[in-house]
């Protein structure tokens, strides 16, 4: 009996654990196929530059950027981004009602006063209490705005939204540390696009370990301490494998939270961010999708493949944790609330094929994992489990998760995604980190998402906490 029972359950194993392989290696040809495109359709940085910056119709951008509590980072952060180089912007920085000095810091530093300013309510938000500008010209694309608490990024940003006057937003967290050139790549796209593009997702990586120079990273390495290193790993797959495939056949299930350019107007039609979500960027892109397929509208949404933005992620397990929890209630959330678009060929690809693999292959994966490990142990102590056939199905998928690594690696290489510091060191860090992380990372992963699943199904309350940040290293 014990035989038979493991057996079914090997077999089980190795057809999910082939399906999985088999739409990552569809995820990497598709990827291969958008660097190829990518070669041709973009320039390089001073050629984007040059024609963007000269001509009078390159369409204007608002960073928004909400801040709560951020006393350690606010002013490098805000340094960092009137470093940006494009031709036409403006940066909305939304106080979601700090209690420590955030709003005492931004006014001391960029001599901001309040001025009248009329605000149009186009998405919901807790009420702005008053819009703060710079008496000094050298801060005149500089907005603060200065609300009432709402207890989640998504107001901060609707509120941002609201005060915004440009046709396209770059929704952005304030200890982001955003490239020069990254908005003249991401407006490259929209202006070169058949259909009209809704919105641009941008590869973004960990800062952590990184030194700034002047709001900007001028020296960036793979991070040391062990969790941001994992994370940058999975950042580069996600971003240069996952997304990068997605968007070649404009299925991009999201744009990330932490840095993405969106169409203004498609948004507020969409309702703006949901100030209840724990996944505020997926079910906005998914919203805008309906809203463009309940339309009838074209619409295409793409990834840039060079880094845009640099962000400082967790350093601690009780971080990762939090994140984790939030990040798998809001999946969750995601397959519960847009169900309506499953398998449905109304909402295009993203319908019929992104969010059934999204159900299978992300959501699904954690539970039969987590299930798979404890039926394990079950066997194991009934003396049912062939070794010999685990050891193989082990070590095929490890095996694969490695080469994963390599192909990111050739990739970078390829787009020149990332300006490493000392690029041997920075991809033999992440071949290590490869290695090291079945064991260690993914794991603990599985249980997160696990766990976040469960409170979801309790309608535990979700609380959302920032990470409590630790700044980036400055040059000497």
């Amino acid at each position: 009996m014990w035989v038979t029972l493991y057996n079914i359950f090997a077999i089980l194993v190795f057809c999910y654990s082939l399906a999985i392989l088999f739409s990552y290696l569809f995820l990497v040809f598709q990827s291969f196929r958008a660097q190829a495109k990518l070669k041709v359709d973009l320039p390089d940085d001073e050629t984007i530059k040059f024609l963007l910056k000269s001509s009078p119709l390159t369409p204007g951008v608002s960073i928004i950027a909400p801040a709560f509590n951020e006393e350690v980072t606010i002013i490098d952060n805000v340094n960092s981004l009137m470093h940006i180089d494009y031709p036409n912007f403006e940066i909305i920085i939304v106080n979601d009602a700090s209690t420590d000095r955030t709003m005492e810091l931004l006014i001391n530093e960029y001599r901001l006063v309040e001025v009248p300013y009329d605000v149009t309510t186009k998405v919901p938000c807790k009420p702005i209490k008053r819009v703060l500008k710079s008496t000094d010209s050298r801060y005149s694309k500089l907005v603060v705005v200065d609300k009432e608490h709402g207890g989640r990024k998504a107001d901060g940003s609707n509120a941002g939204i609201n005060v915004c006057s440009n046709k396209y937003f770059v929704c952005t967290d304030v200890d982001c540390i955003i490239e020069p050139m990254a908005l003249y790549r991401m407006m490259w796209l929209v202006i070169n696009s058949h259909d009209p593009m809704i919105g641009v997702s941008a590869t973004m990586l960990m800062s952590n370990n990184c030194t700034v120079d002047k709001g900007r990273v001028s020296e960036a390495r793979v991070p040391t301490r062990f969790i941001p290193m994992f994370q940058q790993l999975e950042y580069l797959r996600s971003f240069l494998i996952g997304k990068l495939g997605w968007s070649n056949f404009n299925a991009l299930p999201n744009i990330s939270g932490g840095f993405g350019l969106f169409d203004t107007d498609v948004v507020v039609k969409s309702g703006g961010y949901d100030q209840t979500s724990m996944a505020e960027d997926v079910d906005m892109l998914l919203r805008m999708v309906t809203y463009m397929s309940n339309s009838g509208h074209p619409f295409r949404v793409a990834q840039v493949p060079k880094v845009c933005c640099w962000t400082e992620g967790p350093n601690t397990p009780k971080q990762l944790y939090r994140q984790r929890i939030r990040w798998a209630r809001g999946l969750f959330e995601i397959i519960s609330h847009h169900r309506k678009l499953f398998a449905n060929p109304h909402y295009g690809v993203i319908g019929t094929f992104t969010l059934p693999y999204l159900f299978l292959f992300e959501f699904l994966a954690p539970i039969l994992e987590g299930s798979g490990f404890l039926f394990m142990i079950w066997l194991t102590l009934r003396g049912g489990v062939n070794w010999e056939t685990a050891a193989i199905i082990f070590f095929m998928i490890y095996l694969f998760s490695v080469m994963l690594t390599l192909i990111v690696i050739l990739f970078d290489i390829v787009s020149e995604a990332v300006n490493w510091e000392n690029k041997s060191k920075a991809y033999l860090t992440l071949l290590f980190a490869s290695i090291i992380e079945p064991f260690v990372y993914h794991p603990f992963m599985s249980y997160c998402s696990n766990f976040g699943y469960w409170q979801f199904i309790r309608n535990t309350t979700a609380v959302w906490t920032p990470i409590q940040r630790k700044g980036v290293k400055k040059k000497n």
